[in-house]
């Protein structure tokens, strides 16, 4: 785990932020910021992502989603596909810097790939 911390913080360097690792079984919703309703259609829909529930179980450890910043949506109003809406990312064991985008999760104007757009693999 200390290699895949080193990693992070050699991206977060790069990026200018930093990206942590999350030790957490679930997350709050990053579509629609844990109150369980749909963003784009008001307060009676259902959030696609959380199923309602404003919370997401996910595998730890995590960190934010590099493609949409732990926002749970790119582009707009679209969910991330890098995450799936959640806004974090589990990171394996041993994780290391993609070498098809070289830690910055994009090829061109898409997400990288290898890396499902987060920068490590």
């Amino acid at each position: 785990m200390e290699y895949a911390q080193e990693v992070l913080t050699r991206l977060g360097k790069m990026e200018g932020r930093t990206r942590r690792l999350r030790y957490v079984e679930a997350v709050t919703c990053g579509s629609c910021g844990g109150t369980g309703q749909n963003p784009k259609y008001g307060p009676q829909s259902r959030c696609p992502v959380c199923a309602a529930t404003g919370r997401i179980r996910v595998v730890p450890p995590v960190v934010a989603c590099l493609w949409c910043g732990g926002s749970g949506c790119a582009q707009g109003d679209l969910t991330c596909m890098a995450c799936k809406g959640a806004g974090v990312v589990s990171v394996r064991p041993g994780a290391a810097t993609c070498p098809h985008c070289q830690g910055t999760g994009t090829t061109g104007i898409f997400y990288c790939h290898a890396c499902k757009g987060q920068g490590i693999v």
